[in-house]
C-alpha cells in the first residue's frame, strides 16, 4: 500500500512543479512515507531523519515532511499549536506532516510551511479524492491498484484503522478504468491492494452509499470483470491482503476458473491459538482457518500459500506458542512473514493488555518458526524442480548474466538470460530449489508471451 501511495504522492509533486532529485542530499524536499506496523519501521525514520537534518544544514531551503501511518493530523510547523501533530512537536526540524488520504492537500500544506512558495492548484476531481490522482507508476509491466482505503477490523495490535480511518471501497468503475488503461499501456500483471481486500464493497460506509447493492460478493465480481482484460493482454491478477473471516467459497472457485488469477494465496493467520486470536480480535478460530486451507488445496492442489504470524503477543504462553508451531507444521506454508510483537501507541492492545513476553522469549519463538519456514519453503521450491514455470522477467544482472522474476506461484526464479527478456513472460524449467528462490533454465523453445 505504501508503494502505491508513494506513486500518487510523486504524481502530485510533479504536477505542482517538483522533479525527482538524482542526488538525495541535493533535494529541496524530502518526504518519508511511513509504516507503523512495527517499532522497527518508526525507528528507521527517526534514525534517517538525523541524516536528512545534516543535508538541511547545507541547504536551508530543504523542507522535510512525513506521511503514512505515523501521522494523525495534517499540519505544518506554522499550524496553531493545538492543531499540530505530535511529530511536529517532537522533531524540531520537521516542516510538515500529512495523512495519506489528504495527499491532495499537499500544495496547500507546503505553502503553509513555506509561505514564499507559490504552487499550482489541482483539478477538482483530484481535490475530492486522493485515489483519483493518476499515479506516477514505477513499472510499465506491473502495477499496484488500490481498491479500498482504511479498515474496519480493529485487530487489537494494529494502528491502521486509526491512521487511515474507516474502510471504504473505491467505485468499481474507477478501478476497472484504471486497470484497462494500465493494460492498454502494456501492464501484464496487476496487484490489487487494500487492508482486507476480500471485504471489498461490504463495509458500513460501502453499504451507506448503495454502490454495491444487489452484489452477493463484490470482490469476486470485481475479479471477474478485471479478468476479461486477458483478451487485451493482462496475464496475471493478484491481490493482497485478504482476511480469513471474509474468505468465501466463491473466491476460491475464482482462483480455479479465472484465466488471470494466479495460484498464490496470502492468508494471514497471525497466531495458531484460539485464545491469542481472541485477544487479537481476529474474529475466526484455528479450525475455521484450517478449513479454508483444506478447501484451497482440494480445489487447487499445487497452490502456493503464505501467511503472516506474530510471536510474543500479549499473554502468549509457551503452550499457546506451541499451538502456533503445530499449526505451521500442519499447514506447511511455503512462505511466512514473521514478526515479534511490538506495542503501538494508540492501539487497543496497549490499553487493554500487558506486553509481558520478554524480548529473549520473542526471539526464541521467532527463530523456531523461521526454522520451520526454511524447511517448508525449500520443500515447496524443490517440488518445482523439473516443472515448467511461467516467469515474468523483472530484472537482469549484468555481473552474473542472470534474469530474475516471479512465477505464477509468486516464487522468485533466477536463470541465465539476456537483458532483452526484461518485461516479457518466458518459460523456465526449474533445476534447483533453495530456501528463498528457484534456480531455473530458460527453455530453448520458449517464445515470449508478451501480448
Amino acid at each position: 500500500m505504501n508503494y502505491s501511495d508513494s506513486e500518487r504522492v510523486a504524481a502530485i509533486l510533479e504536477k505542482i512543479g517538483y522533479q525527482k532529485a538524482q542526488i538525495p542530499d541535493e533535494s529541496d524536499l524530502y518526504i518519508f512515507n511511513t509504516c507503523s506496523i512495527r517499532q522497527k519501521g518508526e525507528d528507521r525514520v527517526y534514525g534517517f531523519i538525523k541524516v536528512v537534518n545534516q543535508w538541511k544544514k547545507k541547504n536551508p531551503r530543504l523542507l522535510i515532511g512525513i506521511t503514512g501511518c505515523m501521522v494523525r493530523k495534517t499540519s505544518s510547523r506554522n499550524t496553531e499549536k493545538d492543531l499540530k501533530d505530535e511529530l511536529l512537536k517532537k522533531l524540531d526540524t520537521l516542516d510538515f506532516v500529512f495523512q495519506i488520504k489528504e495527499t491532495n492537500r499537499l500544495a496547500e500544506i507546503l505553502e503553509e510551511a513555506e509561505p514564499q512558495l507559490d504552487l499550482p492548484q489541482l483539478e477538482e476531481a483530484e481535490l475530492n479524492d486522493y485515489l483519483k490522482i493518476k499515479p506516477n507508476y514505477q513499472s510499465r509491466i506491473q502495477a499496484l491498484v488500490p481498491i479500498q482505503t482504511g479498515c474496519d477490523k480493529y485487530c487489537t495490535y494494529c494502528i491502521v484503522p486509526y491512521a487511515r480511518g474507516r474502510e471504504e471501497s473505491r467505485p468499481m468503475e474507477d478501478i476497472l478504468n484504471e486497470c484497462k488503461q494500465l493494460v492498454e499501456n502494456g501492464a501484464k500483471e496487476i496487484l490489487l491492494i487494500g487492508q482486507t481486500v476480500n471485504s471489498y464493497g461490504k463495509s458500513i460506509l460501502d453499504k451507506k452509499t448503495g454502490k454495491f447493492e444487489g452484489m452477493e460478493d463484490p470482490f469476486v465480481r470485481l475479479l471477474t470483470e478485471i479478468d476479461k482484460l486477458s483478451e487485451k493482454g493482462l496475464n496475471r491478477l493478484r491481490f493482497t491482503s485478504p482476511h480469513p473471516r471474509d474468505y468465501s467459497d466463491a473466491l476460491i472457485e475464482a482462483h480455479a476458473t479465472l484465466k488471470t488469477l494466479t495460484p498464490h494465496f496470502h492468508l494471514p493467520v497471525q497466531a495458531g491459538d484460539d485464545e491469542v486470536l481472541k485477544r487479537m480480535n481476529r474474529q475466526y478460530t484455528v479450525e475455521k482457518y484450517k478449513k479454508i486451507i483444506d478447501k484451497i488445496r482440494a480445489r487447487i492442489p499445487n497452490a502456493s500459500i503464505s501467511s503472516d504470524i506474530i510471536v510474543g503477543f500479549c499473554g502468549e504462553t509457551d503452550e499457546q506458542f506451541e499451538n502456533t508451531a503445530k499449526l505451521y507444521e500442519d499447514v506447511q506454508w511455503d512462505m511466512a512473514y514473521l514478526a515479534r510483537y511490538s506495542p503501538r501507541t494508540g492501539t487497543t492492545s496497549v490499553r487493554a493488555f500487558k506486553d509481558d513476553v520478554t524480548r529473549e522469549k520473542k526471539a526464541e519463538r521467532w527463530h523456531r518458526l523461521n526454522d520451520l519456514l526454511e524447511k517448508s519453503a525449500r520443500a515447496y521450491h524443490e517440488n518445482l524442480v523439473g516443472k515448467t514455470l511461467e516467469v515474468l522477467v523483472e530484472k537482469y544482472n549484468e555481473e552474473t548474466g542472470e534474469c530474475e522474476g516471479k512465477s505464477r506461484e509468486n516464487k522468485l526464479v533466477q536463470f541465465q538470460g539476456n537483458p532483452n527478456l526484461v518485461g516479457s513472460i518466458v518459460e523456465v524449467k526449474g533445476i534447483k530449489g533453495l530456501e528463498w528462490l528457484v534456480k531455473g533454465e530458460l527453455l530453448g523453445r520458449t517464445q515470449s508471451l508478451v501480448a
